[in-house]
Formats: C-alpha cells, sequence, structure tokens
C-alpha cells in the first residue's frame, strides 16, 4: 500500500515546489520524492519556525516505494518528532535555497558527469527542449537572470535541469 504524505506547510514551499517542477519538467510526485530522498538529512535547520508569519497550505504527494522503506527508518531515528514536523523541515530547508543550490542538490549525479565531461573534453549527445545536440560543453555556470545552472555546448546554451544526456 502506498504512503501518502499530507502536511500543512507555508505556501512559499508551495511557490518554489510549483516553479520548479515547471522549470524542471517533472511531476509534484517525482520532485517531492527527490526533496524527500536528498533533503533528509538535512532537516534540522529549523528554518519552518522562522516562516511562522507565512499562510499555510496542506502538501500532498505520495512516496515511491523506495522512499516508503526510508520513510519509516527516518521516523524511528527521531522519535522526539513527529512525522508532519519532519516533513515540514525536509522541505522548509529545500524552499529557502537559491535554485542552483536547490538544482545542484536535485541533479547531483548529472553534474558531476557533466563537470567530469568538460575535463575530459568529451564530446556528448544531449537531449534539449530543442532537440538532441551534439558537442564539447564549454562550461557550467549560474544564470544570472533565473538562478538555475546553465551549460554552453556549441554555440548555444541550455538549462542543466531541462536537459537529458544520451550519451
Amino acid at each position: 500500500m502506498k504512503k501518502k504524505i499530507r502536511v500543512l506547510v507555508p505556501t512559499f514551499i508551495l511557490e518554489m515546489l510549483t516553479e520548479d517542477c515547471d522549470f524542471f519538467g517533472v511531476t509534484k510526485e517525482k520532485l517531492c520524492n527527490e526533496i524527500f530522498l536528498k533533503f533528509s538529512l538535512k532537516f534540522r535547520s529549523r528554518y519552518q519556525e522562522d516562516m511562522m508569519f507565512e499562510e499555510k497550505e496542506y502538501l500532498q504527494f505520495t512516496l515511491n516505494k523506495a522512499n516508503q522503506r526510508y520513510y519509516t527508518d527516518l521516523i524511528k531515528e527521531v522519535p522526539e518528532v513527529n512525522d508532519s514536523e519532519i516533513i515540514r523541515e525536509i522541505f522548509s530547508t529545500y524552499s529557502v535555497l537559491a535554485p542552483f543550490l536547490r538544482e545542484i542538490y536535485l541533479f547531483r549525479e548529472k553534474i558531476i558527469f557533466l563537470h567530469s565531461a568538460i575535463k575530459e573534453y568529451r564530446v556528448l549527445k544531449i537531449d534539449t527542449p530543442n532537440g538532441i545536440v551534439e558537442g564539447r560543453i564549454l562550461q557550467i555556470y549560474r544564470c544570472k537572470e533565473t538562478s538555475y545552472l546553465k551549460l554552453d555546448i556549441n554555440e548555444s546554451n541550455y538549462y542543466v535541469g531541462q536537459i537529458r544526456v544520451i550519451s
């Protein structure tokens, strides 16, 4: 049986989630499960206490199968904190980061791979929103307008969170 998460969170968190879902082109379920997995070790930050003035709405998503086991173990590790508080803290920690830092945590493996491809002068085949591109990545950098990561390849630039590495 699937584990549904439903917790009251500041609307700021929901706004960040919506923005990132749209930007990365992923579902809320996928993004929430990635955040849960990758930010759960950092949830002792207490950021949600600083958002006491913010209106609250419910965040609701279903844990994927791998995260269901992890969720059970995580809850057991901190019996003094209730489930809702843990989820609120995980998503608060994610939401207060700048877009490029959220992206680095979510896509760490892809970014490390792209960075090593730059160092090794490798030719990559990348699926972009405009089609498949093949070439060498010149650089990865933070876009000053959006604060998300971009990369330059073949005199064009693409957002890292919107591409897939094919080979």
